[in-house]
């Protein structure tokens, strides 16, 4: 369309400039306006009006420079150049601009017009109705081209957009595939260190039982094998399930559990585990009980493996709005505590419940562990 308006513009100019020469002496100050008007007019032209800078200067000067134009010109033929500048504006001014320029343009031309007329022929000659028709079909023909080229241009903007989503869509696809992999991962990975960790730490602890009584009380001993090979099965159905992705029992019930750890704690490694808690919990899920039983476990796997103690203390309350339990062992402590794999599994579980969690030790005070489980997190 643009090459099109460029040719149209330039046959307007010659017929214009042919015209005004036949009937007007040839003089200076024509010259130059004609030459400005010629390099004003086809400046746009050079970037192919994709400058809106340049398209409003020039389209603008040239409004003024044709009411200078029709000063000096003995032909009035000027007014084509003043449509052809209603054309470019309504084809190339942004939405709102070219309305605002067609106002200014026709008042331009009216205004030439009269002037012209009045300094001529002395009275206001208006164009014909023809010559009117023809200038609002083409005008209609021009803003037509206009709104097809602007919904080309949404088209193509909202391919463009669909294409940018669906490859946003295919990497958050490919993402959310990571991720889930990572949690799956992760979740594996914790499953492995709560459950068949604590089963092998019993395994060791009471193999090397069993090996320092093996020259004394071999009949002691042999008892302290069997419980290993009760622990070593115990591993390998932990294996198992880890394997066959088996979820907690729909009747898991947290105190039975520790009960029971508590009871093959003292068998493998003579630590005594006091358990202190409410026979239900209300508002307690079976993934929550089951989540709080392998943070314990791992605070007993811990205290087994590095605080040389004697005993162990669980507590835990319900409270209105939240439950708490603690968990104190009273061996060698630390002045350090190092977060490793297990502390971080201890605190990713808790936040998948909405608790928090905190650790405190110092040397000869032993460890302890806190948290707190608000209700309104619960089962979110």
């Amino acid at each position: 369309m643009f090459q099109l308006l460029g040719v149209f513009k330039a046959i307007i100019y010659g017929i214009v400039f042919y015209r005004t020469f036949q009937h007007t002496p040839v003089e200076l100050s024509l010259i130059l306006l004609s030459a400005t008007l010629v390099i004003s007019g086809f400046w746009r032209n050079l970037y192919s009006y994709s400058r809106p800078k340049v398209n409003i200067i020039t389209l603008g000067l040239d409004l003024v420079l044709v009411f200078l134009f029709s000063l000096v010109s003995g032909s009035g033929s000027f007014d084509k150049l003043i449509f052809v500048y209603l054309i470019e504006g309504v084809a190339i001014l942004p939405p709102k601009g070219w309305v605002i320029y067609s106002f200014v343009t026709v008042a331009d031309y009216i205004g030439t017009s009269l002037l012209y007329d009045f300094q001529h022929i002395g009275y206001f000659e208006p164009p014909g109705l023809a010559e009117l028709l023809l200038y609002a079909l083409i005008i209609l023909l021009v803003w037509g081209e206009r709104r097809q080229r602007e919904q080309r241009l949404d088209y193509k903007r909202m391919a463009e957009e669909l294409r940018y989503t669906n490859l946003q869509l295919v990497d958050s696809m490919k993402w959310s595939d990571q991720l889930a992999a990572e949690a799956e991962r992760q979740r594996i990975s914790g499953e492995i260190h709560d459950s068949l960790g604590h089963d092998l730490t019993g395994l060791i602890l009471t193999l090397e039982a069993g090996k320092r009584l093996m020259n004394t009380d071999p009949k002691a001993a042999g008892g302290y094998w069997d419980k290993s090979l009760d622990m070593a099965r115990t591993a390998m159905q932990s294996v198992r399930e880890l394997v066959a992705g088996k979820e907690p029992e729909l009747q898991f019930e947290l105190d039975s559990y520790l009960t029971n750890m508590a009871k093959q704690v003292l068998e493998a490694s003579g630590l005594q585990v006091e358990i202190e808690m409410p026979a239900t919990i209300p508002g307690f899920s079976v993934q929550e009980q089951f989540n709080l039983y392998r943070i314990l476990q791992e605070a007993i796997t811990n205290t087994l493996k590095y605080a040389r103690a004697q005993k162990a203390r669980i507590i835990i309350k319900t409270e209105p709005d939240a439950i708490i339990f603690s968990y104190f062992d009273d061996g060698i402590g630390t002045a350090e505590i190092e977060y490793g794999t297990g502390i971080k599994g201890m605190m990713t579980r808790m936040s998948a419940m909405g608790g928090t969690i905190h650790f405190a030790s110092a040397p000869g005070k032993g460890f302890c562990i806190e948290g707190r489980i608000d209700k309104r997190g619960i089962g979110s």
